[in-house]
């Protein structure tokens, strides 16, 4: 087994290489290298090889301002999305509202370090919770720290379509306010951030993911998010031309 050193110095040199099709979103891929891959990071990623939960990792698929998404391998060779949030982002000093009265998250640490840490906990858990009450979510399979785990939705390191990339029609659309139904009424929870950027379109069906800001059902602004993220939906839809049920009809369903 190798060292930490021998493993810092391989994967520094693994990290920055691009796939060809990865999709270019103008941040600078060098930079969010250097962001994520800080000596606990690379030491959370250090352990999960020596657990067995990625063999090792091949690069990164896609960078954003709160994290960065790697095409990890398994022990079995099984595709694994390895999602990496930044700690030095202070992005998430505006995720309180998410956290903040969620009856599952009580004792809040202060630090934006340990706010990510939660902040990838709670994604964890919300995925679980997904799981457990059959709603087509990402599939999660380890957190630690700022490091989560979950199934690759894709082929050999390209993600598979999200709604925006492909077109849509009204199977989609109904597909989707359904899902958002199922989510408040089975898994207790509002996703808070839906919109056609963070649902795969695939052979089996929508796949929903970006669970960080999903609330439990008792959040004080529950109503609020569960009508942003019905108001986002609709939207989408309407402007790619299909005709959509009134929002506010969907949410009274859904509340009532």
């Amino acid at each position: 087994m190798e060292n930490f050193e021998d493993f810092e110095s391989r994967f520094r040199n693994v990290a920055p290489k691009q796939r060809k099709h990865t999709p270019e979103d103008g941040f600078n891929k060098n930079k969010v290298v250097n962001q994520v891959l800080d000596k606990s990071t690379m030491f959370t990623m250090y352990e999960m090889i020596n657990a067995r939960i990625i063999a090792y990792v091949n690069g990164i698929v896609k960078a954003g301002k709160e994290s960065v998404l790697f095409w990890a391998v398994d022990p079995k060779g099984k595709d694994v999305a390895l999602k990496v949030y930044l700690t030095s982002t202070s992005s998430f000093k505006n995720r309180a509202q998410y956290i903040v009265g969620d009856p599952r998250f009580l004792h809040l640490k202060k630090g934006t370090r340990n706010l990510v840490y939660l902040w990838a906990k709670k994604e964890f858990r919300n995925l679980v919770q997904c799981e457990k009450k059959g709603i087509p979510a990402v599939r999660a399979i380890h957190v630690s720290k700022n490091v989560l785990a979950m199934d690759f939705v894709g082929t050999n390191g390209v993600p598979a379509p999200t709604l925006h990339e492909t077109e849509v029609d009204e199977n989609d659309y109904h597909q989707l306010i359904q899902l958002i139904i199922d989510l408040y009424k089975k898994a207790k929870l509002v996703h808070g951030d839906l919109s056609e950027y963070n649902v795969f379109k695939t052979e089996n069906g929508l796949i929903l993911f970006d669970f960080g800001s999903a609330v439990d059902t008792m959040h004080p602004n529950t109503q609020n998010f569960l009508e942003r993220d019905i108001k986002n939906v609709s939207y989408f839809f309407a402007k790619r031309g299909l005709t959509v049920e009134n929002p506010a009809d969907i949410l009274a369903k859904i509340i009532s």
